[in-house]
């Protein structure tokens, strides 16, 4: 709800700087998003390139979790541009392409770790959770603390249940191969 007069009076700059670099609101919201997206895309990457196992990938995902509770909880702001985001289709659509990029990297991983899977086996579970985990860990952030950690800890549980279920699949395909 807040006017690009305001967002310019509030970074010390003239209306005319604003625009020169941004020709809306939306064009500025983008920008801003595409950051936090590519910081936190940056950051599940390297946690994911780390899993070697699926042990590996059981950490790396509460990790992941923790690291977006993280980015929430820092930065409280990001929360509500999120939220302003999703009345805005061309923001949507930004949305969207994040939880894509991240479940490709998400599929490549679990990929790696369990290679009798393929890529269909595992895409929904993929997309599910590159797009719903921020919601979570939003909500959580916004309702009491103690029923926020129980959401959180639903949320940790219920991705170990699936990355074991594919496992077994994983395993089951690879032990009907050999």
């Amino acid at each position: 709800g807040v006017s690009m007069r305001e967002i310019a009076q509030a970074a010390g700059v003239q209306i005319g700087s604003v625009y020169q670099y941004f020709p809306d609101k939306a064009a500025l919201l983008r920008t801003i998003m595409q950051e936090y997206y590519d910081r936190l895309h940056a950051g599940v990457a390297a946690l994911l390139d780390s899993a070697e196992s699926f042990d590996d990938l059981l950490k790396v995902a509460d990790q992941g979790i923790e690291q977006y509770q993280t980015v929430f909880r820092d930065d409280p702001a990001l929360a509500t541009l999120w939220a302003g985001l999703q009345s805005v289709p061309a923001l949507v659509e930004l949305d969207n392409e994040d939880s894509y990029r991240n479940a490709d990297l998400f599929s490549r991983t679990i990929l790696r770790v369990l290679p009798g899977l393929r890529r269909g086996d595992l895409r929904p579970f993929a997309l599910y959770f590159a797009h719903t985990v921020g919601s979570v860990i939003r909500f959580a952030g916004q309702i009491d603390e103690k029923d926020g950690r129980a959401v959180l800890r639903e949320t940790r549980e219920l991705t170990r249940m699936r990355l074991r279920a594919l496992a077994e699949l994983s395993a089951e395909r690879l032990k009907t191969k050999g």
